[in-house]
Order: C-alpha cells, then sequence, then structure tokens
C-alpha cells in the first residue's frame, strides 16, 4: 500500500546511509539543487560540477529559505540553526534521497532508454497512459535530471514514466538502481555517444544495463533489432517482449502505412493515427501503447489519446512552407537515425526532387569520420537530387564529390548551406533538416519560412532566367 511521504532530518539522513544525530529533527517541504527556484522550507542539495561548486551557494540558499543542505564541504556564513549533512559526494546523495522516495511512493515505474526514440516513447507513453500519470519533463533524463524528476514527482501520481539517459559507462546501470522500474524500455541500440561509450558492443552493455535493477515481477519491452539485443535482454531478464515491425517480433502492428500526412497503423483491434513521419516514429509509438495495454488500458482508449498527442518539437515534425515540405528532425542524429530519415524522405517524396540539409553528428568519438563517411555515401546511393552539407559532412562529402553531381553545396556555416541550398530549390521540394542538436539547426526553420512562405525561392545559382 502506498503511503504519504514526508522529509525529516531522521529520513534524510537513513537515505543517505549516515547514522541519527542527537540534534533537534526537523520536516523539509521538498528537495532542490537551484536556489533560483527553491521554495522556503527545502532542502538544498549543493551539487558540484566541472565549472561550479554547489557549496558557494548553501548561503543563498538559507537566504532563499532553505532550512537545511546536503553539501561536500562546510560553506561560510550560515544561520545558526541551519541543518548541514556533509557528504563525500554530492551527486550520489541526489540519487539516494531520489532513491528513498520512490521506494516510500511506491508506484509503478516505468524506465525508457535507447539510442534513439526515448523522449518520443517517454512522450507517447504518457499520454497513452492517460490522467493520474506522471512523465518525467523536458529532458530530464540524466544523473541529475532522473532524481530531481523523481524528487518532484507528484505523491498521488500512480504511474511514473522516466526517460534515461546515458553518455559514460555506468550512468544507466545507476539511474537503474535509483528509479528500480517496474518496467524496462530499450527502444534501439546504434551508433550512438560512442565518445563515452566507445563501440556499438558498449551501447548495447550500457543500455542492458536497465534490466539490473528491475523488480523481479517486472517486464522488459525491447527492440525487435539488432537480434544481439534480443538474445542478452532475455539472458538478463526473465519476461521480455520484443517490439519492432519485423515478423520476428512479439508485438507488431498488423497493419502500417506511412505518408506526408502522417503515420497509421492498427494494433490490438484498434486503429491509429499520429502526425509526424518515419517508421521510426511508428516503432516509438508502438512501443508506447504495448506499455499501456499492459497497465490495463484498452488499445481504443490509447488511440483516442494518442490522436492528441504532441510529438516532441524537431523530432519528426513535418512542416509544409507554402509548396515545400520541410522535414524537421534535428534533436537527435546518429548513423542509424540518419538512415531513418533518409528513408522516410525518400518515402514521402513520392515524385518530388529530394534535399538534405546535413549537419554534424555529435559524440561519436573515434569514430565520427567513418560513420559521417558512411552517411554521406547511403546519401549519395540514395541518390537524393540536393545535398547541403556542413561540419564533418563537408570532409566525408569532400572525398566523395567525384560521385556527385551540381546538387551538392558544401559549407562549413549552417547560413551558407543554407544559402546554397535555397538557391537551388524550385519550392515544391521535400527537404530533410538533420543534425545533431548541438548544431542548432532549427535556426534554418525561420529561413525557409521567410523565403517559401509564399510560394518563392532564394535567389542564386539555380536561377532559371
Amino acid at each position: 500500500m502506498k503511503r504519504e511521504f514526508c522529509w525529516t532530518s531522521e529520513g534524510v539522513r537513513e537515505a543517505l546511509g549516515l547514522p541519527p544525530q542527537s540534534t533537534a529533527a526537523r520536516a523539509y517541504t521538498g528537495v532542490s539543487t537551484d536556489t533560483r527556484v527553491l521554495r522556503p522550507g527545502e532542502l538544498f542539495v549543493a551539487l558540484r560540477g566541472e565549472r561550479f561548486d554547489g557549496a558557494d551557494f548553501v548561503a543563498a540558499a538559507a537566504e532563499a529559505g532553505a532550512v537545511g543542505a546536503v553539501a561536500e564541504r562546510h560553506p561560510d556564513r550560515l544561520p545558526p540553526d541551519f541543518e548541514l549533512i556533509l557528504v563525500e559526494d554530492s551527486l550520489d546523495a541526489l540519487g539516494r534521497l531520489a532513491a528513498a522516495r520512490r521506494l516510500a511512493l511506491d508506484p509503478t515505474v516505468v524506465a525508457i532508454t535507447g539510442t534513439s526514440g526515448k523522449t518520443t516513447t517517454r512522450a507517447l507513453a504518457t499520454a497513452a497512459l492517460g490522467s493520474g500519470v506522471y512523465g518525467s519533463p523536458g529532458n530530464f533524463n540524466n544523473l541529475v535530471g532522473v532524481p530531481l524528476s523523481i524528487l518532484e514527482a507528484p505523491a498521488e501520481a500512480k504511474i511514473w514514466v522516466l526517460e534515461l539517459a546515458s553518455n559514460q559507462r555506468g550512468e544507466i546501470e545507476r539511474l537503474a538502481r535509483i528509479s528500480n522500474p517496474d518496467y524496462a524500455v530499450i527502444t534501439s541500440v546504434s551508433e550512438g555517444h560512442l565518445e563515452g561509450l566507445g563501440d556499438l558492443q558498449g551501447v548495447l552493455d550500457e543500455k542492458l544495463s536497465l534490466l539490473s535493477s528491475m523488480r523481479r515481477d517486472g517486464i522488459a519491452l525491447v527492440a525487435d533489432e539488432p537480434p544481439e539485443l534480443v538474445r542478452r535482454a532475455r539472458d538478463h531478464f526473465a519476461s521480455v517482449r520484443t517490439v519492432g515491425l519485423s515478423a520476428e517480433a512479439d508485438e507488431r502492428p498488423e497493419t502500417w502505412s506511412v505518408s506526408g500526412n502522417g503515420v497509421e497503423w492498427s494494433w490490438g483491434g484498434a486503429d491509429f493515427r499520429l502526425p509526424g513521419f518515419g517508421a521510426h516514429l511508428l516503432r516509438d509509438a508502438l512501443f508506447a501503447i504495448v506499455l499501456a495495454s499492459m497497465l490495463g488500458v484498452d488499445p481504443r482508449q490509447a488511440a483516442q489519446r494518442l490522436g492528441s498527442a504532441e510529438i516532441p518539437a524537431m523530432r519528426g515534425e513535418v512542416r509544409r512552407i507554402g509548396d515545400l515540405t520541410l522535414l524537421v528532425d534535428c534533436y537527435n542524429a546518429n548513423p542509424a537515425s540518419f538512415q531513418a530519415a533518409l528513408d522516410a524522405l525518400t518515402d514521402l517524396a513520392a515524385g518530388c526532387r529530394r534535399a538534405v540539409l546535413a549537419g554534424t553528428m555529435l559524440e561519436l568519438g573515434a569514430w565520427s569520420t567513418a560513420l559521417h563517411l558512411q552517411v554521406a555515401r547511403q546519401m549519395l546511393d540514395a541518390g537524393i537530387e540536393l545535398i547541403a552539407a556542413t561540419g564533418e559532412f563537408v570532409t566525408a562529402f569532400a572525398q566523395l564529390e567525384s560521385r556527385a553531381g551540381e546538387g551538392l553545396i558544401l559549407e562549413e556555416k549552417l547560413e551558407d548551406a543554407y544559402r546554397g541550398l535555397g538557391a537551388w530549390l524550385e519550392g515544391d521540394e521535400v527537404v530533410l533538416l538533420k543534425a545533431s542538436r548541438g548544431m542548432k539547426f532549427e535556426r534554418a526553420i525561420p529561413w525557409f519560412e521567410r523565403d517559401f512562405a509564399a510560394g518563392g525561392r532564394v535567389q542564386g545559382p539555380g536561377t532559371k532566367g
């Protein structure tokens, strides 16, 4: 049975593995790591980063109304009645506090990870599950964000849907211990965050570590590919269901189609439709509805809820700008997501010319040069008519220029690449906007709207006299 939860000095120390103290106990209204949004009565956790030390802000937290703090060192100028709890690692302490709250409130916890698709799956699962469900906000998916999501979750929420991410080995395992999931979802495993994870095997190991701290009666949902993911997931855990589009998947759509109007499919006797593009969106949504069904939601009800769900921005959006179709997929980029977006571009073009405005795939480490070259070859093999490449793709395409025609534009800066591409566009093409989030490719969207909303075009080398 779920019970009420209140932070006390004793409870905090117990969660942190510290012995009780003889001083007068007090109660806290919550936990905060940011003095800018701290509320009176809260416990301040002084995190330490590469460029800051939260212990420097304990005095400011006290002035903002905090009545206690967890810190790695003793700061100056504290009120006499302020409770200071010293720890060796404040980030670890934050995770321990979150784990204690998760255990005390005992909701059903869904933890979602994957190289691609985890944010969309989290948003769609939260929508499909309906009222009484808490979904972690934004990108609160790392060693700070997940604990904060748990600490902010409404006590009355019966189901928590948490997103877990990693760019270093061991992070998912730590997050799994904190969240202790009843349901685990691994949306995909591909080359991503190789800078910290090493190689594809490292990515696979990292994602599978989500299953290490699952509750014994829980269920894992994993992508139906690669085969090693499925095999190793079943070696790790007793109850595993595979989700995907292949005939081998345990859970797959009965029928499905992808068009410029969105993704449509049927499953569990219900018909579904989502705006957006690509089979990868369908896979993400399938995880969401399978999960909802396992948690007691009728598929027809899930379909109705998904009908009004919003796809997270810059993840598979279709924008009509005059006669131009812009596919905005510039929040995440790795080789697998790039290939999925290229496939969707071809599916949606339907006889129109295709164009790609391509930017660097970040965090690929020592594999970056080879993987950018691989994706550049895929664009040329697909016969994409117009390609404007920036960043690391410039070097990649420079090695392939003999294969490319005049529809290849190589520019280091996004502004110059857009200008070159826009000059060749007639205004009725399908254009893919794809890069890692750090490249800020969404800056190009207003340029397309300025130049093509009224059926116009950028003047330049492609202009016909």
